[in-house]
């Protein structure tokens, strides 16, 4: 009898001990979704490593404006430019992972590495890849009153004038600045460049004759290339792009191989919980299907880019090593 009780006994306590376990893991089962159903509760705030008005602060802030409202939240939009978009993008990397605080992360993110001696924050380990936003080709523009109307008469014109041919771009080390230094390299003209705290500056002094040209990207020129101010030169693409379809690409005027094209995604701090991860690549490949969006992004030279999160951290991987590549060839030395 005794031996009955106890086994009865023994048999309570363990069916306890399941139903508790059963108990915990629903409900840690049911906390996750809720954690991610509560996200976000305030603001949202965007950094942006350029000066306002270049084609990652315009591609972003079309993006920002309706994943914030699929998040039902703001995303709130601030320049903060400078040191080729440095400064911008060690504020993210050092922030609190909490999902308030994102990084609209350019090309120049994954090439900083290869063209300086040193970093204050390394992107492999200190931010979360979150979501492909675009991919960004560019174009070579110059004022009106520059004779050339080729990338041929521009190298021509650097090769006998007397002084290198002034080229802007939105910041040092950008992709713009590369493209521009891999140019001097394959035509042979000397190249100057001159650095920028974003595009829109830099286009306003190719506009008045400042600088020669600019390499930018497609989405910060196109409403001046489209409206008369500047002439277009070349994309900077392999294959001519729909929204200048009659502006040959670099490669076509005699350059084989020239193919550079930029990109912007989302990125997070180091520690931003998954279900945050997960919400906002949700809202941004969302927010990209929304066929305003997408023709909007496509209106200004950017391609709409969906993702996952590990899409994303294969193709950043891919692309740092294709970059580091191409600073070697050029016989670019970190800084």
């Amino acid at each position: 009898m005794t031996c009955n009780d106890g086994s009865r006994t023994q048999d309570s306590i363990s069916r306890r001990t399941a139903l508790g376990g059963a108990l915990a893991l629903l409900t840690t089962g049911m906390a996750r979704p809720a954690f991610a159903q509560s996200y976000p509760t305030k603001a949202i705030q965007l950094i942006v490593p350029f000066a306002a008005g270049g084609g990652v602060d315009v591609v972003s802030r079309v993006v920002a404006e309706a994943a914030g409202d699929i998040l039902k939240q703001r995303i709130v939009i601030e320049n903060r430019g400078g040191a080729g978009t440095i400064l911008g993008s060690q504020a993210v990397a050092k922030a609190e992972g909490d999902g308030y605080t994102l990084l609209a992360a350019p090309t120049t993110m994954v090439i900083n590495p290869a063209l300086r001696a040193s970093m204050p924050f390394d992107w492999t380990t200190d931010l979360v890849p979150v979501a492909m936003i675009a991919k960004l080709p560019f174009v070579v523009s110059a004022g009106l009153k520059l004779p050339a109307k080729t990338m041929k008469e521009l190298e021509a014109l650097g090769k006998t004038r007397g002084t290198p041919i002034t080229f802007g771009s939105g910041g040092a080390n950008t992709v713009a600045h590369l493209a521009g230094e891999v140019f001097g390299l394959v035509s042979g003209a000397p190249v100057q460049h001159v650095a920028y705290r974003g595009e829109a500056p830099a286009l306003t002094d190719t506009i008045s004759g400042n600088i020669d040209v600019m390499f930018s990207t497609l989405a910060g020129a196109s409403a001046q290339v489209k409206g008369g101010t500047l002439k277009a030169l070349a994309v900077t693409t392999a294959t001519r792009t729909r929204l200048l379809p009659d502006v040959p690409t670099v490669a076509e005027q005699g350059y084989a191989g020239y193919d550079l094209s930029a990109w912007v995604a989302l990125v997070a701090p180091k520690g931003t919980p998954p279900a945050v991860v997960a919400a906002l690549n949700a809202a941004v490949n969302a927010a990209l299907a929304r066929p305003q969006v997408a023709a909007r992004l496509l209106e200004i030279g950017a391609e709409p880019a969906p993702g996952t999160p590990e899409s994303l951290a294969a193709f950043m991987a891919k692309d740092a090593a294709t970059w580091a590549g191409v600073i070697k060839a050029a016989g670019i030395k970190p800084e």
